[in-house]
């Protein structure tokens, strides 16, 4: 509008003024994708080449941008389905590593540790809250054809949405209109329903109440639960205890075990199911808990009946460096191998405190 009331015409932006102006102004004002997104990647490596943003919106979900500094063309939409196939495939603690490792680039905020992060920042959601992802495809401009396929994609469920921006001068100033032209959000009635968030408190409580429930079945349950804790708490010098479960019921019974002062958790202890079942309590090492001490864990797995619990098709799985449970089923089998347990974890202290790795402000 002009002083008078009237609308001042604006001509189009040459394409090469767009192009250099686009991205770097989308990374340095992310609300322009999509309003309080924040962005936590840039140009990160997956194996159909570099994403090129990616982010997490309000609600927790990890989102894909595929930029285009020119016009979208079908090649974008697969390149975008291509990024998501490959972080789908992830498990939420080895895609929260890929995050941390990746963030910090680009003009992108370093994070220490994406899982704490995450769970600070989205109100003590779980890392399994980031899916389903949402995927967006950005440029300046789209043909017919690219249009159309989003829109059967996004009439068919999945989450994609397109998202194309204008380029105009004025007064000697390159300007962006945004437009959104297929938005991928699923209808009001079938839309994902906020769960409810749960604090630590809460999340604590209800662990105790299933270890009760599970001591009722079997008497034992709650003396053994103590007595693998303790062993923990005696050789990890009193980690910092957070029940797993940002809504609903804790995920897995499981509580994790951070030590003060770093930005990862190391272990964690997990309540077995009722009924029939393998373990009543189980011992968790995540996988950069066994790389500290792969040596060790390879004996250990000779002496100790495991599980490899995750990744399940992985070549990380031939040098052993997954997380490992070591389930148990009877305080007399945990007698039998809680030594060799012990010795592991001290051996976990102290190569992580002596680690080359930076340590990470505390969360908690």
């Amino acid at each position: 509008m002009d002083g008078s009331g009237g609308a001042t015409p604006l001509s189009s932006a040459g394409r090469t003024e767009s192009e250099q102006l686009f991205e770097k102004t989308l990374v340095n004002n992310p609300d322009m994708l999509m309003p309080g997104l924040t962005l936590v990647g840039r140009q990160t490596r997956t194996e159909g080449g570099p994403l090129d943003l990616l982010g997490v919106d309000p609600d927790g979900r990890l989102t894909l941008f595929e930029l285009k500094r020119g016009s979208l063309n079908r090649d974008a939409v697969a390149q975008v389905i291509d990024y998501a196939s490959f972080l789908e495939a992830m498990d939420d603690e080895t895609l929260a590593r890929y995050i941390t490792d990746y963030s910090g680039r680009h003009g992108i905020d370093n994070i220490d540790d994406f899982g704490g992060w995450y769970g600070e920042n989205r109100s003590g959601l779980e890392l399994s809250e980031m899916r389903p992802m949402r995927l967006v495809l950005v440029g300046l401009g789209v043909d017919d054809a690219t249009a159309r396929m989003v829109q059967f994609l996004a009439d068919k469920g999945v989450e994609i949405s397109l998202l194309t921006f204008h380029g105009y001068t004025y007064e000697g100033k390159t300007l962006l209109a945004r437009q959104v032209q297929v938005e991928g959000v699923p209808e009001p009635d079938t839309a994902r329903q906020p769960r409810p968030r749960l604090g630590r408190r809460q999340r604590r409580e209800l662990l105790e109440q299933h270890i009760d429930q599970h001591t009722t079945e079997r008497p034992e349950a709650r003396e053994l639960w103590n007595a693998v804790l303790g062993m923990f708490h005696e050789n990890l010098q009193s980690p910092i205890e957070r029940p797993a479960g940002g809504g609903g019921e804790p995920t897995k019974h499981r509580l994790r075990l951070r030590m003060p002062g770093r930005g990862r958790s190391l272990a964690a202890i997990q309540l077995g199911p009722l009924g029939p079942h393998t373990g009543l309590v189980s011992a968790i090492f995540f996988p950069d808990t066994v790389r500290l001490c792969l040596d060790q864990f390879t004996q250990l797995r000779r002496d100790v009946p495991f599980y490899l619990t995750w990744p399940r098709n992985s070549p990380e799985r031939e040098t052993g460096a997954i997380e490992i449970e070591f389930p148990f089923d009877s305080l007399a089998e945990w007698a039998a191998h809680k030594d060799k347990l012990a010795s592991v974890t001290r051996s976990i202290y102290e190569a992580y405190y002596t680690s080359d790795s930076d340590a990470a402000e505390d969360d908690e």
